[in-house]
């Protein structure tokens, strides 16, 4: 039999051969990180004299190592994009007026937006399968769990706090599906995260709302609602994310 992590392997590099993924597979882990902090930075969600959370906080949302993310820091702070500030109150924040870098990490992903759109497109089907299952498996304490991470979510005080349990959501309804394509589409949801860069907590309310809504449906069986609120969620993307963002 083959091996699972083989498999999983197979499908991640099938979903990475997308067209202009190449790009991005070919950055360090500690240029995506620079690359998704510019361009947060290059689209408002991170405002001139905006505080950046701790290190750890960064690695964890990011899905990186803390020394990765350290690394990044250290760079965006010696191009003068970002600044350290000692003493309380201090921190890591982004400068009164970030350069232009045009850097070649941001550059890369950029190159990626068709495969970024056929991603999307990749979790808007998988995704609305798992639900429409889940929403007939679902017992009474796994949307207590999901209503929890909901929670979770809501008390973050900023989007890599966020990340973490939102991220443990969706693994969650995929796990509660127990469909076998469950690895295709943690595979698609994992290559796209890599793309998402830090929002504003305001901006992330609505989704919650569609998470509320998801675990209501859940909680009713109710598979038809259930793909009609995922649809929704997942289409947001397609405006929410950085290709689409107006610089």
């Amino acid at each position: 039999m083959t091996d699972r992590s083989e498999e999983d392997a197979r499908i991640e590099l099938a979903l990475l051969a997308a067209p202009g993924a190449s790009a991005v597979t070919r950055l360090s882990a500690v240029e995506t990180v620079r690359a998704r902090i510019l361009l947060s930075i290059e689209h408002g969600l991170l405002g001139p004299g905006t505080r950046l959370p701790r290190t750890d906080l960064i690695a964890s949302g990011l899905e990186v190592s803390a020394i990765t993310a350290r690394r990044a820091l250290e760079s965006l702070v010696g191009d003068g994009v970002l600044i350290r500030r000692p003493g309380r109150g201090g921190g890591t924040f982004v400068t009164e007026s970030p350069p232009d870098l045009q850097d070649s990490s941001v550059s890369a992903y950029r190159a990626d937006e068709q495969a970024v759109r056929r991603l999307i497109d990749q979790r808007s089907l998988t995704e609305s399968a798992i639900a429409h299952q889940a929403a007939l498996n679902a017992t009474a304490e796994q949307c207590d769990e999901l209503d929890r991470l909901i929670l979770a979510s809501q008390r973050a005080e900023n989007w890599l706090e966020h990340h973490v349990p939102d991220s443990r959501f969706h693994h969650l309804c995929a796990e509660i599906s127990g469909l076998p394509e469950v690895p295709v589409y943690l595979a698609t949801y994992e290559t796209l995260l890599t793309y998402f860069v830090p929002y504003p907590m305001e901006q992330l309310e609505e989704g919650r709302d569609e998470h509320r809504a998801l675990v209501a449906a859940f909680r009713a069986h109710d598979p038809i609602a259930a793909v009609a609120i995922t649809r929704a969620h997942v289409d947001a993307l397609r405006h929410e994310m950085f290709v689409a963002l107006p610089r």
